[in-house]
């Protein structure tokens, strides 16, 4: 048997910049909303509770720059949530599945079907509510899923999953 090892020219090769990404539902931004507000409820009531018990923050000074800290990163956490929101994307091809997310550091992940071990469809407390799940995807040498892909329909979180599953077999027979 003679060995071969042919160059490719990668010009030719498909890009996975110019797949046709599809956004995730909108109503995830509304169960991103609902844990930040948990979140900052909670450091709100902790600020509170340290405000009470030091005697340096019973100044009105103190109190004024407190809340404008509190409000000014509460702010900014929205607002970056938010970016980053409107930037993960997801499609399926013929071999593989893209999910892209990041807004300042863009990052666009590829999982080909037959590096795929398993997929499992999660939902939360308020993702239950909103009728949305995740799918989550793990490849080959790892105990973390390595793409989760939220704000997907319940339906088309399962449609998805079954998806790869078949595509999984086609691609290892």
């Amino acid at each position: 048997m003679q060995f071969s090892n042919s160059e490719l020219d990668i010009t030719t090769l498909p890009k996975a910049e110019d797949a046709n990404l599809i956004p995730i539902d909108e109503r995830y931004y509304t169960v991103v909303t609902y844990y930040q507000v948990f979140y900052w409820f909670i450091i709100f009531i902790a600020t509170l509770i340290v405000a009470i018990l030091n005697e340096e923050f019973h100044s009105w000074i103190m109190a004024g720059i407190t809340l404008a800290a509190y409000s000014i990163l509460c702010f900014l956490n929205f607002r970056l949530s938010y970016l980053n929101f409107k930037n993960k994307a997801y499609a399926i091809r013929d071999h593989d599945i893209l999910y892209q997310t990041g807004w300042l550091n863009k990052s666009l992940h590829v999982c080909p079907f037959n590096r795929i071990q398993h997929c499992s469809v999660d939902a939360g407390v308020f993702e239950r509510d909103l009728g949305i799940s995740k799918l989550k995807i793990y490849s080959a040498g790892g105990n973390d899923s390595d793409i989760v892909i939220p704000g997907l329909s319940q339906e088309q979180a399962n449609d998805m999953r079954d998806l790869i599953i078949l595509k999984n077999q086609q691609e290892n027979e």
